[in-house]
């Protein structure tokens, strides 16, 4: 099985505090921080478009704004925020993605939110509730193809501003998406330049066969929980098998797998041998239970044992991208192309 680099590749959900006190941003800063100079790749930024039924669970944060001020607090970290693709709107979507991948520059990622909520449902007047899995699917898939779309909306080089020449744009660098589908309609273009990234990062958590598949399609870095007794090498090769199927490369693509940190003494050492067994590009560090501020240390001090065992990032400088620190493809300009 091809490993992309010798890199582990280390995701982890920020964890926020609920409240309305002073200290609850700073605290959410420091905590990516700290997660940064741990060696950790990027954060996941959950969201809700509901309530929860306990508060202390309350994300509290809108994820693109909350990456929009984390953008100008850290420096190498990347910040992927949870985007409903079930109640947002693309265009809506694409600029918040955009306008962080250029704050950072070039670290930012999204996650699809696709599963079904009644709550959210109602809170966006939605008297008919959730849409069905094959539905959520298929906006999903038509919200991600308008995305993309709209980021490729100016080539890389539409904006010359070149002094002596005294030529700033190229105006037949800038396209009109004219988007005509099912779930949408979306004339463009962006009104943002083309992303760091050509594309901001999308991170997919599958929640079944069919939305593996999906993800096999359409996502750089796929979360997969392994269930006990099952093999998550071949978990792995399955997605890649199906995302050669699509007709993609499929070393561009990293499978992370859920690990619950435990504290045990050989624990980076158990991550690192499932790394060189090829059973995963990395992992998604889950907080253990009990108090937010130890939770988040046992994350961090694993993430610094995995990178004192000589797998650090391949590319931690300023500016570099997320795309880069982790060995995946910048996505060309189609049109360019």
């Amino acid at each position: 099985m091809t490993q992309r680099a010798d890199h582990i590749t280390l995701f982890t959900r920020l964890i926020t505090d609920p409240g309305t006190d002073a200290g609850v941003f700073a605290r959410a800063r420091d905590r990516a921080r700290g997660a940064e100079a741990a060696g950790i790749d990027a954060l996941l930024l959950h969201d809700s478009q509901s309530a929860a039924t306990a508060p202390a669970e309350d994300p509290h944060f809108e994820a693109g704004t909350l990456a929009g001020a984390l953008a100008v607090s850290t420096r190498a970290v990347g910040l992927v925020a949870a985007m409903s693709t079930e109640h947002a709107l693309p265009y809506h979507v694409a600029r918040v993605l955009a306008t962080v991948d250029h704050l950072t520059p070039g670290r930012a990622g999204w996650q699809p939110l696709t599963g079904a909520d009644p709550a959210a449902a109602a809170n966006y007047g939605r008297a008919d509730g959730p849409s069905s899995a094959a539905a959520r699917r298929s906006r999903a898939a038509e919200f991600t193809a308008v995305l993309t779309g709209l980021w490729d909306s100016f080539d890389d080089d539409a904006f010359r501003r070149d002094r002596e020449s005294g030529v700033y744009f190229t105006p037949e660098k800038l396209h009109a998406l004219d988007h005509r589908g099912e779930h949408f309609d979306v004339a463009g273009p962006l009104n943002i330049a083309r992303p760091p990234q050509g594309h901001p990062l999308l991170v997919h958590r599958p929640a079944d066969a069919d939305d593996i598949a999906f993800a096999a399609r359409v996502a750089d870095v796929v979360l997969l929980t392994v269930p006990d007794g099952e093999d998550p090498a071949r978990l792995r090769e399955a997605v890649r098998e199906q995302a050669r199927a699509a007709g993609r490369d499929a070393d561009g693509i990293a499978v992370l797998i859920d690990w619950r940190v435990d504290g045990g003494p050989d624990e980076a050492e158990r991550l690192r041998a499932l790394f060189a067994a090829g059973a995963a590009d990395g992992f998604t560090l889950l907080a253990p239970a009990g108090p937010a501020e130890a939770a988040h240390e046992a994350v961090l001090s694993l993430a610094t044992a995995v990178r004192a065992g000589g797998h650090a990032p391949t590319a931690t400088r300023e500016g570099t991208t997320l795309r880069d620190r982790l060995g995946l493809p910048r996505p060309a300009d189609r049109r360019a192309a």
